[in-house]
Formats: C-alpha cells, structure tokens, sequence
C-alpha cells in the first residue's frame, strides 16, 4: 500500500471503517440528537461546536484540494470555534451534512493523487502532507472529545 492510499484509508476508516482507535465517526454520531449536540457542558465545547470546528479544518484542506491554494483560515476565524449562541437543531444537521460531504470531497481527491502529493507545497514551506496527516489526526482528537461529551450527557444528564 502506497503512502497516499494509507492517508485514504485512515479518513475512510475514521469516518466509516474500523479505525485502529475505537468507534468509528458514523457510529459515534449516528445516534446524538439535537438536544444532546446543544449542550453546554462546563468547558464550552457543545458537541455541535466540536463538529463544526472540525468541518472548518476540514475546509482548508478541501479548499486546497480542489486547486484553491488562495484559501487562507486560520485559528482566530470567527467560525473556527462558533459560540454554542449560534447553534440550533438545524444547524447541528447541517454540520453532519457538512462533514459528510467534505468526506467525499477528501477521499475522491486523494484518490487522484500520488504519494508526490505529500512534499507538494500549498504555501512556502507548508506540505500537503502536513496538513492532510493533521486534519485526520485532528478528527480523531476531537471525535474522541465528542464521545466523551456524548458519555456524559447521557450520565449525568444535560447541564443547565
């Protein structure tokens, strides 16, 4: 197996395989309803706020994937960590929609790719490599912080 078909499987087992680090992101998200998304718990991060931080990186390297190399997002965006006041039921759907679909965007994409694409640069000195090895690993930290909200929202009940 080539490097880059490597990097497709570890987004496609992330998102619907059988990743190496437990349930994969389908199976996790597949049964939170709006009500659990939207809750608050004592650090800020809702499960809908983790999600659609998540479809922000995700958006970078999409952007870039499809020849954007222009597209710029950096971590004091507005919509890198959108305040729990801005999220609703509606909104947590679309996040889901979002992430799916940025899903296919990756996987297709890579799929065009050699493992070339890793030393290829999308601004001086930043690889494509980099970034693409760091938005998975970056799904998987904050899928696990989404389990873990999950767990304790259904424990303990939903914060006020």
């Amino acid at each position: 197996m080539t490097g880059i078909q490597r990097l497709t499987q570890d987004f496609t087992d992330f998102f619907e395989g059988n990743p190496w680090f437990g349930d994969n992101f389908k199976d996790v998200v597949a049964d939170i309803t709006p009500a659990e998304a939207l809750v608050e718990p004592p650090n800020g991060h809702s499960i809908a706020r983790l999600l659609w931080h998540m479809v922000k990186w995700r958006i970078a390297l999409t952007e870039r994937l499809l020849g954007n190399l222009a597209f710029r997002a950096d971590v004091s965006d507005a919509d890198n960590w959108r305040t729990n006041e801005t999220l609703d039921a509606e909104s947590w759907e679309a996040a889901k929609r979002q992430f799916e679909a940025l899903q296919t965007v990756i996987v297709t994409e890579l799929g065009h790719r050699t493992d070339s694409f890793f030393d290829e640069e999308f601004l001086p000195g930043k690889k494509f490599g980099w970034l693409a090895t760091g938005v998975v690993q970056h799904d998987i930290y904050h899928l696990g912080q989404i389990a873990m909200v999950k767990a304790l929202v259904r424990k303990h009940g939903l914060w006020s």
